[in-house]
């Protein structure tokens, strides 16, 4: 190491190290830094800024810059592993100090580990050591009454798991429930089992006298109505308005046919597009759709997919 000044200074900045005086090594590292950089310096500064003043992060970036410059030399990892103690990352902390001994043989690093001792297993061992919940748990069990805390975490854990299932489980009831429900329901709905035809009313005409001869007016040809045919090729929901003003909701089954005329037209809503056959003023509408698929048409239509439907 270059210059008599820096040598005395972090000779004296591990002695301070060695008594637990930590803000001396400090004051004796940032002279010698200050003179001259060295990775040993440099790292050993590192752990002191994190120890005394807290600053664990920049210490961190010191310590891996010094690694990066000297990875074989042991007492980086040593210095960086201290740092991750006093930021109480325990698990971090050994995993560095054994890329230490990979390096080479170090009595400080073992003294280390063997102060931490053997891992023991985390409080909740379905979750990972890392996990927030078992870091802090951890923490707590170090105290005093280690035994009563643990278990009453055992207890809260296992009412956390009882209470879950049973929300599940009633989660579960409703939804059934519900499904029973809708079920009957469409069960309750007016299934059709005849034809059904509206036949406009024709007025009864009286009969002409005897040897009365009368003008007969020219007869005025009756409004059209449309027709509508419907024929269940699966079992299918349908919910139909004539001309605006009257509407039905059925379920057809298969086989089930139905008929209405309308003087002004249709409006209908088919939930199965693939289960039924449509006629309309006697001209088959086809294809309506897919199976399953819902659709909804208005006829007369000005354009119907496949045919074009006129009034």
């Amino acid at each position: 190491m270059p210059g008599r000044e820096v040598e005395e200074l972090f000779s004296k900045g591990l002695e301070a190290l060695a008594q637990g005086n930590t803000l001396s090594a400090l004051s004796y590292f940032d002279k010698a830094i200050s003179i001259e950089y060295t990775p040993i310096i440099s790292s050993c500064y590192a752990f002191c800024i994190a120890k005394a003043r807290g600053q664990v992060h920049r210490a961190i970036l010191l310590c891996e810059e010094a690694i990066k410059k000297e990875p074989d030399n042991s007492q980086h990892y040593l210095n960086l592993g201290r740092i991750y103690l006093v930021d109480h990352n325990k698990e971090q902390a050994m995993r560095i100090f054994r890329e230490g001994l990979n390096c080479e043989s170090n009595q400080q690093i073992i003294d280390e580990l063997n102060k931490l001792g053997p891992r023991k297993r985390p409080v909740i061992p379905f979750l990972k050591r890392s996990n927030p919940v078992n870091k802090h748990l951890g923490i707590m069990l170090r105290g005093k009454n280690k035994l009563r805390i643990r278990y009453t975490l055992v207890a809260l854990l296992a009412m956390a798991i009882i209470a879950s299932i049973l929300h599940v489980l009633f989660f579960s009831e409703e939804q059934k429930t519900s499904v029973q429900q809708i079920k009957s329901e469409k069960e309750n709905l007016v299934e059709p089992t005849s034809d059904t035809l509206q036949t406009p009313e024709v007025a009864e005409i009286p009969p002409e006298p005897v040897g009365v001869r009368k003008e007969v007016p020219t007869e005025a040809k009756p409004d059209t109505l449309h027709t509508l045919e419907l024929v269940a090729e699966d079992k299918t929901w349908v919910f139909i308005s004539i001309d605006d003003q009257e509407s039905k909701e059925m379920i057809l089954n298969q086989g089930d046919s139905i008929k209405w005329s309308a003087k002004n037209g249709f409006s209908i809503r088919i939930g199965n597009a693939g289960g039924i056959k449509l006629t309309f003023d006697g001209q088959e509408i086809e294809p309506l759709g897919e199976k399953g698929q819902v659709i909804s048409l208005n006829l007369p239509s000005p354009k119907i997919p496949g045919k074009d439907i006129g009034e």
